[in-house]
């Protein structure tokens, strides 16, 4: 089956509160939205502490006072953890890693310093890969992190870590678009899954993703490489590596 008939994510795994603050809704409007966009389950990953707008660490520890279900949807609790250097180091360690259900790694610029080439951008992927609580590589399309393409998704689909398509990327970062086309491609050549996010800094944007949608369809993306049309999947991927969620 292919994605030539109109589909609508599921699962909206990269989402952002009023706790990093450039967003601008709270757990409970974001569920909300969810739920009036169809959205079954939703994950909540503010920023790891390397970012300016990050939370304090103890957002990550108190995550277990939260409710496993809002609106009727289901809820994951994460971080957008951020790649540091060119050897895939995160600015949280295992032991703050452990709080959370859901593990995004990504690039910003404010959090690195290192010469951002392909050669060192790629290396940091490839060692990214090696670290066990990592779920997914956050919006790996824009212009500010090039890195080699094939060799490295190939090297993440190995790991068991998912590709993410960006809906914010696609509208707002340089080149994203036009990279993504090429990304996508390859991971429907080779089988990589993937998980289309918003990326939403406010409850308006929950579940909306037609800018992926569109590039989908062009590339006759396979549904069943896309994740997020399976949240039952996802949480089996969460539990298998993060463990289930400890009652407070």
């Amino acid at each position: 089956m292919n994605t030539q008939k109109q589909f609508q994510i599921l699962a909206d795994l990269h989402t952002h509160t009023v706790a990093s603050t450039h967003a601008y809704s709270t757990v409970q409007e974001m569920a909300a939205a969810a739920a009036q966009t169809g959205v079954k389950l939703l994950g909540i990953t503010d920023h790891g502490p390397g970012s300016p707008d990050s939370p304090h660490l103890w957002h990550f520890h108190n995550y277990k006072i939260l409710p496993e279900e809002i609106s009727g949807v289901k809820m994951l609790y994460g971080v957008e953890a951020n790649i540091t250097d060119e050897f895939g180091t995160l600015d949280m360690d295992a032991h703050e890693l452990s709080f959370c259900q859901w593990v995004i790694a990504s690039y910003h610029t404010a959090c690195v310093t290192f010469p951002r080439t392909p050669e060192l951008v790629s290396q940091g992927y490839r060692m990214l890969c090696e670290h066990p609580l990592v779920d997914v590589i956050g919006h790996p399309t824009t212009d500010m992190f090039p890195f080699d393409y094939e060799p490295v998704l190939r090297r993440i689909k190995e790991s068991g870590k998912l590709v993410e398509l960006n809906e914010s990327s696609l509208q707002w970062k340089k080149g994203a678009l036009q990279n993504a086309k090429t990304v996508y491609a390859i991971c429907k050549k080779y089988g990589i899954p993937i998980v289309v996010s918003t990326d939403a800094h406010y409850a308006g944007l929950v579940g909306k993703t037609p800018l992926a949608e569109q590039l989908l369809r062009e590339l006759d993306f396979p549904r069943n490489l896309i994740y997020s049309l399976d949240p039952a999947h996802i949480i089996e991927i969460a539990e298998e590596r993060h463990g289930k969620r400890q009652k407070p």
